[in-house]
């Protein structure tokens, strides 16, 4: 999509369309900068904009980071593969999000909210073990979690038994 010109290419309109989008949400420097290029600011004014949101504390990728991961979590639980991925998604640097997630995301909370997921996940009727099995696996693994947590987990149910004996 080609950017999108504006009739002020000024610094003071950057910095009122920057703040402007800050009223609806948080949002990554990555993001902002993406959304100013959009609006048809030049690359030296987006970039003074952004550092001058940096320095006025608007724009902190560590606590967005945290904060949507925060969120993340509280809302809809997902695994430490799939939170990391939503967050470089937003425009977070893969090393920040890796540690936000090792920060927030210890390997037994995601055993417990996989366990929660788990427990929501219904048996259809009729279905044998190993068939629950495969489809519990395959919902947890769509949803980030990794296949550690999917064994322990299935090992927990008793379920797991039957997924590695041969037919």
């Amino acid at each position: 999509m080609p950017p999108r010109p504006t009739s002020e290419p000024s610094p003071a309109a950057a910095w009122e369309y920057a703040l402007q989008l800050l009223t609806y949400r948080q949002r990554s420097e990555r993001e902002m900068a993406r959304r100013l290029q959009t609006r048809g600011f030049s690359g030296q004014v987006v970039t003074d904009t952004i550092d001058r949101l940096k320095g006025a504390g608007f724009l902190d990728d560590e606590r967005f980071a945290r904060d949507q991961a925060t969120y993340r979590l509280a809302t809809h639980p997902v695994g430490r593969r799939r939170l990391q991925q939503e967050l470089q998604q937003r425009g977070i640097d893969p090393g920040l999000a890796a540690v936000t997630v090792k920060e927030l995301l210890t390997p037994e909370a995601e055993l417990a909210a996989a366990r929660e997921l788990a427990g929501k996940y219904r048996r259809r009727t009729g279905e044998d073990n190993r068939h629950y099995a495969c489809r519990l696996a395959r919902f947890l693994w769509q949803r980030g979690y990794s296949g550690e947590i999917i064994q322990n987990l299935l090992a927990e149910i008793h379920t797991g038994d039957d997924i590695d004996r041969p037919r």
